[in-house]
């Protein structure tokens, strides 16, 4: 949303001036306004050094401002920001505190179209979720003082856009609720316009998270009440956006506001797509196709005849991940998109545009690979790949054109150039995915579409060089091949867990090798890959040597499989049955290939792959034993992301924090823990130098002042919480009541992994585990379980010890207990440890402790060591 203040352009500089300098100003307003953004930078950079030169400050700060919205046409956003600091300081100097914060709201919008949300944030407001409490000299603040109300809305809207593109939908509705209140008040439609858009985006955001929450639930066979509860949810968001969107196209309608007017309709096709009103697509397509006549050329106008190309494609398709198996356009379809890219292609040579110029032509690619015509393909794709190298801006699209060409030299068995172009994807990848995945650009790219299948694909070509059931030792010819496999799937691990938090947090990579870990551990590594009709299993052994094996089975079987497998687990709560033969299957699938490798093998490190993730590997079964009673269980979301170093046992002091109390957020009341304050004590009497916080004690407050005020080797967190489908559903539930006194306060994974590392310094001894009882993941799926794996990467810890589901109340202080009893042996590793109290419980001789629905969902995540 660009929510501009004004424009400058035609403000005539003071008459002090001399008078070409006037000129050549005046020459770059009128290319602007006949839309020639490109012509109108040289005037205004020889107007920029006469006024620089004279120090005429005032005249010099409407070039920079005029240069920084002519950057910003041409989709040259680090010149934009550049020009709009020059601005800014220039103006800052003049004292003029209104035009000030009003600029640095313009350099935070172009900061949150390069991705850089959190740095919008700051420039914007600071990190305070109150505008009353935005820190001193940010926008929102300076507006506030000065009674600023234009400046006021800006600020309000741009924060609220840049909350919603880091994934924070809550505070992205206060503030742009905010913003359209104010706006209402004043009497500014053409913000309202705006406004009420990023209302509806926000609404969307909210939809899509629940459309794929059903779709999950339905891929682990929930109830059918379920996932009707979940599709309903969905409709109703995906209905209040397009209330929105409705009043905002009538808004920019009534006020000629044709950028906003395009940008609505573009919105609307989607929405009545999703709520399948094919009429209503029809109507908004075409009132697009016309609105878009009506904008002069420019950056908006070029990507929005790229998307409405895109929406020519059903719903269906567009969201579909076999891109390679798409059908081509009907020819009527195909000549209509083609005369959008084409046109968009025009506006991208005309501005010297390289990223238009790249998805145009890239998309024109698409349509001539999508109808086999390869040759041409090849070559607009080239020209693609070209343009897109000529500016780091463009550089976004890069990978999107290697992968493209990837793609159609394996169509063309031209298996060379294909693992050529795929590496390179996947290198391009590994060097601009924080961006891509947190940026909210003209184009919106959805992990599961555009990063995902480039990592999945470049592993199965890889893997057609690689035996279907051998040993390969590090001198083989198809190791190589083999190592190249293991270092994607584990890239795509990586890129999996930092879609999932779709925020700013940096998740780095450590340079750790399987086989190394396996050498110096007596450790297997189990790395498992789906795909369509095949499971692939990976062993790396002690001594370096791997093994393979590619298992003919369609991923719809696998998940059948898992799925029963825990409805089989979470039964115990119930009758105590355990139908064995999932576990078996699984088994057989996952270990039995490696069993006589396995001697020298203590731990087992699982870096799982999809549904899998969901379920307990120590609960698989051989026929006799389960898998926990012959190796210790350990699982990573990654093996980059983990650091396997031996934990020191002296002084294994804790931070015990619980909740016992009935407890309650909103839309969700829990019940009583009341064995957590014996499994407090247990622990208390155990661990040395403890402290305990429980119920009204346990606030984020009081935890924040306790982990500044020692150090703690172990933080245990006894209470209810979840980890969820998104983001937003991981949160612990704290003891103290929120500022509303209704509800118990939430930590979220987020702010504990803020609180730990504040004081995780090289000067302390770093917080070693995370034990995290009482908690669930949910519905139990897929992305689910990257909330659960994403802990320790989060949370600044070396291991995490949590649950795959809500555990009983009165067996736990017992395993937990057991469990750190063992954790202070110095000969047993932290796996070990809680195999010992795992083992213990299942032959303990209590049929009801016995059965893996107790034991089975204490998984250890992270360093295992």
């Amino acid at each position: 949303m660009a929510l501009w203040l004004g424009h400058p352009f035609t403000r005539a500089a003071p008459i002090a001036q001399a008078t070409d300098a006037r000129q050549l100003v005046q020459t770059g307003v009128d290319y602007y306004q006949a839309g020639h953004f490109r012509a109108a930078i040289d005037p205004w950079l020889a107007a920029h050094k006469a006024y620089a030169t004279t120090q005429d400050l005032p005249a010099l700060a409407i070039v920079n401002e005029n240069l920084a919205r002519a950057y910003q046409q041409m989709g040259r956003t680090s010149a934009e920001i550049s020009h709009w600091q020059q601005a800014i300081d220039t103006v800052q100097t003049l004292g003029d505190r209104q035009k000030l914060g009003r600029l640095i709201t313009e350099q935070a919008q172009a900061h949150s179209r390069l991705g850089q949300h959190r740095r919008a944030i700051s420039l914007l407001c600071g990190t305070a979720f109150n505008q009353g409490d935005c820190k001193t000299g940010s926008a929102l603040q300076i507006a506030i003082a000065l009674e600023d109300g234009l400046g006021q809305i800006t600020a309000l809207g741009s924060l609220g856009e840049a909350y919603r593109s880091s994934g924070n939908t809550e505070a992205a509705q206060t503030y742009l609720t905010q913003g359209y209140a104010l706006s209402r008040e004043m009497g500014e439609p053409s913000l309202e316009a705006s406004l009420l858009n990023s209302l509806g985006n926000t609404y969307v955001n909210l939809a899509l998270v629940n459309y794929r929450r059903a779709e999950e639930a339905t891929e682990r066979k929930a109830t059918k009440r379920s996932i009707a509860v979940l599709r309903a949810k969905a409709d109703d968001f995906n209905g209040q956006a397009i209330a929105y969107f409705e009043e905002s196209y009538g808004l920019a309608t009534g006020q000629q506001r044709s950028a906003t007017e395009l940008l609505t309709l573009l919105n609307l096709i989607s929405a009545y797509e999703r709520a399948e009103d094919n009429h209503a697509v029809d109507r908004y397509r075409q009132l697009a196709l016309s609105s878009l006549k009506q904008l002069p050329d420019s950056k908006a106008k070029a990507f929005a005849a790229i998307r409405l190309a895109d929406l020519l494609d059903p719903l269906t398709v567009r969201q579909s991940q076999a891109i390679l198996s798409r059908e081509p356009l009907s020819a009527v379809t195909e000549k209509e998109a083609t005369a959008l890219l084409e046109q968009a292609l025009a506006i991208g040579k005309a501005t010297e545009n390289p990223r238009i110029t790249s998805f145009a032509l890239g998309k024109l690619g698409t349509l001539d690979e999508r109808a086999k015509r390869y040759e041409a393909a090849i070559a607009k794709t080239q020209q693609a790949r070209l343009a897109a190298d000529q500016d780091r801006a463009a550089q976004d699209s890069l990978y999107l054109w290697e992968w493209q060409l990837g793609r159609i030299y394996t169509e063309l068995d031209q298996q060379r150039e294909a693992e050529q172009s795929y590496s390179q994807a996947v290198a391009l990848l590994e060097e601009i995915r924080s961006d891509i995945l947190n940026a909210n650009r003209d184009l919106q790219f959805d992990f599961r579409d555009t990063v995902e299948p480039i990592y999945r694909q470049y592993a199965a070509l890889s893997l057609e060089s690689v035996p279907k059931a051998v040993t390969l030792n590090q001198d083989d010819v198809a190791f190589a091949e083999l190592e190249k496999v293991l270092t994607t799937l584990d890239s795509l691990k990586v890129a999996e867990l930092q879609s999932y938090f779709a925020n700013d947090c940096v998740i780095v990579p450590a340079e750790v090798r399987a086989d190394a870990v396996g050498q110096s551990h007596a450790t297997g590594v189990v790395s498992t890959a789906l795909s369509d009709d095949q499971l692939t299993v990976i062993m790396s052994l002690p001594g370096g040597a791997r093994e393979i094996v590619q298992i003919p089975v369609a991923s719809a079987v696998v998940e059948d499989q898992v799925n029963e497998f825990r409805r089989s687990l979470e039964l115990g709560a119930r009758d105590y049955s355990f139908n064995t033969e999932p576990a078996q299957q699984l088994y057989q699938w996952l270990v039995q290939p490696f069993e006589t490798d396995l001697a020298d093998v203590k731990t087992l490190v699982f870096v799982n792959d999809g549904l899998l993730r969901s379920v307990p590997m120590a609960a698989l079964y051989d026929g006799s034993q389960f898998l926990i009673e012959k190796f210790a269980v350990a699982t990573t979301p990654s093996l980059t992301l983990t650091t396997p170093e031996k934990l020191e046992r002296r002084g294994l002091n804790a931070l015990l924090v619980g909740v016992s109390e009935p407890s309650e957020v909103p839309q969700r009341p829990f019940a009583a823990l009341p064995a957590v304050e014996r499994e407090l004590d247990l622990l208390s009497k155990q661990l040395p130098n403890t402290k305990t916080l429980l119920n009204d004690n346990f606030s984020i407050d009081t935890l924040q002042a306790a982990l500044v005020a020692d150090d703690y080797r172990i933080l245990h967190m006894a209470t209810h919480g979840t980890f969820g489908f998104a983001p937003e559903d991981n949160f612990v539930v704290v003891g103290a009541k929120d500022a509303t006194e209704q509800y118990n306060e939430t930590l979220t994974i987020g702010q504990l992994d803020q609180l730990i590392r504040n004081v995780n310094d090289p000067t302390r001894e770093p917080i070693e585990l995370l034990t995290l009882t009482a908690c669930d993941t949910a519905i139990g799926g897929n992305r689910s379980t990257l909330g659960l794996a994403g802990v320790a990467v989060r949370a600044g810890v070396r291991s995490a010890v949590a649950t795959l589901w809500a555990v009983s109340d009165d067996s736990t202080p017992e395993i937990v207990s057991m469990f750190y009893d063992q954790l202070q042996q110095p000969a047993l590793t932290k796996a070990e440890a809680l195999q010992q109290a795992q083992i213990a419980m299942l032959k303990s001789g209590d049929i009801l402790k016995a059965h893996p629905y107790r034991w089975a969902p204490f998984i250890l995540i992270g360093n295992w060591l």
